[in-house]
């Protein structure tokens, strides 16, 4: 289950937040899901999005409204979630005040074998407290590798989930591939498409923001749709959402 929340920002508090704040919004959401023993392990959220100008390693607001989404398998735990968040005067995202104003649940696309993404949040690839050196290593997302660690992630997080070994056998057909075009236009102008980011405890890992087309099982595709794609996806990273047809 999908859920985007629209807030306004309070003009009284700050218009600033750091580029990098999931953890910040992990700490707000964390507070308000330990208040029903919510599962974190099968929640996950995107980034801030409003009209906004990056700067210095920051995100100024121009805008009042800003959004988040937020998504999990468990139904009853977004449920619970968005009324507690909407009983709250603001959720505080570091100095910034978001005031909730409205929700929508996003219905679900009809999950196929072949889905192209685009991050909403950054996708972390190798999680800092299992491989602390090689989760700050670049992996080339062209290579048959990048492919190869996500599909172990994504497996092993389903068997945790509780997906059983029969259920698991079913999805040995799986292949990542990146937007090579995106991924050439971003080599030949300088820019980057991986960047170092924190996770909770304060580890340093890296992160990748690029358009992918998934070959998977359509079971695959549901629980990355609501639980996100590679490592720490209970601390905001790793959602997804679908390339809309025409985009390039």
């Amino acid at each position: 289950m999908r859920v985007k929340i629209s807030f306004l920002r309070d003009q009284m508090s700050a218009n600033t937040i750091p580029l990098h704040h999931q953890t910040l919004l992990a700490e707000s959401l964390y507070v308000i899901l330990d208040t029903f023993g919510g599962d974190r392990s099968v929640f996950n959220f995107s980034s801030l999005k409003g009209t906004s100008k990056i700067q210095n390693g920051f995100m100024r607001f121009l805008s009042s409204k800003v959004t988040l989404v937020v998504s999990s398998r468990n139904e009853d735990l977004m449920e619970k979630l968005v009324s507690k968040i909407f009983e709250m005067p603001y959720l505080a995202v570091g100095k910034m005040n978001l005031m909730p104003r409205s929700h929508e649940i996003i219905p679900d696309p009809e999950f196929q074998t072949k889905m192209r993404y685009l991050c909403i949040s950054p996708m972390i690839l190798i999680d800092p407290r299992k491989d602390p050196e090689r989760s700050q290593m670049t992996v080339d997302p062209t290579s048959q590798e990048f492919s190869d660690i996500l599909y172990e992630q994504t497996l092993d997080r389903m068997e945790r989930a509780g997906f059983t070994e029969t259920q698991l056998n079913n999805f040995a057909e799986f292949d990542a591939q990146p937007d090579l075009e995106y991924v050439q236009k971003l080599n030949e102008t300088g820019k980057k498409f991986a960047r170092y980011y924190r996770a909770a405890d304060g580890s340093t890992m890296m992160g990748y923001l690029l358009p992918f087309t998934l070959h998977a099982h359509p079971d695959v595709h549901r629980f990355i749709w609501d639980c996100g794609v590679g490592a720490l996806n209970d601390q905001g990273y790793g959602m997804v959402d679908l390339v809309k047809v025409g985009l390039n």
